[in-house]
């Protein structure tokens, strides 16, 4: 099977990061043939790298091209459905970044056009794809702690610790956010989607946020309480400007509780020693990349769905909605195919 050839849309920080070398191990799968960025400096470093590319500096010219089977879309997160959508129109596949759009009824629309006009939409998660997940969701599910009662997550950090022009956060539409939330919509939608696969939507949220920084979004600090369908609750802590200390993940039920760790899950029963269970590094990105190029030629949805993607923009547009209106709301469920 020849591998697809892809339009690249948007070479910022997430192509030189992070797409770029995962792409490079699939070259059976997928093939960069144009590219697309608004910087002229940009289109003149993949042009030098990638000679046989064309290189553009507008999509439209990119989904103009022939050659291109599907496009890859890094663009800022105002930019995702739109791009996407133009592209869809074009008779153009497309695999986009997170978040799928900045609200349910953008984000609908784009899944809609996407069904009706038969062509792949495939979002880039990649938690949703980490063996971590699946084996903590499995505990969970296999009733190793009893009935699930409570999680409780702090996950306060930086952001990213690259410093200078490489640093995530000194992307200038970053700092004038054109997206509701902050951080939380943009990095924090990584922890939305694995706290989805691992206790599925709630049914309510509440939550309160407050900005520390005047010129990065919203919210710099979010907490959440969540409620669901099996009574149980969770609360998450969540924050990208705030010391690393005492951050966990504790994850309790009516028979014991498990501790989440970087690299090792503690299963912790009364009168028993701590049962531990390692987890080996993991390259996520690459894992998911595999799980995109398998879907992709088997010709069915990869495990992150349009619908996963939409529903978890659906929790956080709850969550901002919840800070607004101080309220406990519903989550809109959203169906699947």
């Amino acid at each position: 099977m020849k591998p697809v050839r892809l339009g690249i849309i948007g070479l910022g920080l997430i192509w030189i990061r992070e797409h770029r070398a995962v792409l490079a191990t699939l070259k059976d799968f997928f093939e960069p043939v144009a590219f697309c960025d608004t910087s002229a400096v940009r289109r003149a470093e993949v042009a030098q790298d990638f000679p046989a590319a064309t290189v553009v500096s507008d999509y439209q010219s990119l989904l103009e091209l022939p050659e291109v089977e599907a496009v890859l879309v890094l663009t800022p997160i105002a930019l995702n459905t739109p791009v996407a959508l133009a592209a869809l129109h074009a008779g153009k596949d497309v695999i986009m970044e997170k978040p799928i759009a900045r609200s349910v009824a953008e984000g609908q629309t784009l899944v809609e056009t996407a069904r009706r006009l038969q062509r792949r939409l495939f979002v880039t998660e990649q938690l949703a794809y980490r063996h971590a997940e699946e084996q903590l969701a499995e505990l969970i599910a296999n009733g190793e702690i009893g009935e699930l009662i409570l999680w409780n997550r702090v996950q306060h950090f930086d952001a990213d610790p690259a410093q200078g022009a490489l640093r995530y956060d000194n992307t200038d539409w970053r700092k004038k956010a054109d997206f509701p939330l902050g951080t939380l919509f943009d990095g924090g939608i990584h922890l939305i989607a694995s706290l989805s696969k691992l206790f599925g939507t709630p049914e309510t949220v509440f939550a309160t946020g407050r900005q520390l920084r005047p010129d990065y979004g919203a919210y710099d600090h979010v907490a959440m309480l969540f409620q669901y369908a099996n009574r149980s609750v969770g609360q998450l802590s969540y924050a990208s400007c705030l010391p690393a200390v005492e951050n966990h993940f504790h994850i309790h039920g009516t028979a014991g509780a498990l501790v989440v760790e970087p690299d090792r899950l503690l299963i912790e029963k009364p009168n028993r020693p701590p049962q531990i269970i390692s987890l080996p590094a993991e390259n996520a990105r690459a894992q998911m990349w595999q799980a995109l190029a398998q879907a992709w030629q088997a010709g069915h949805d990869p495990y992150y769905t349009p619908e996963r993607a939409l529903q978890d923009v659906a929790i956080l547009e709850t969550v901002d909605r919840a800070i607004k209106t101080n309220q406990q709301l519903p989550v809109a469920a959203i169906n699947g195919p």
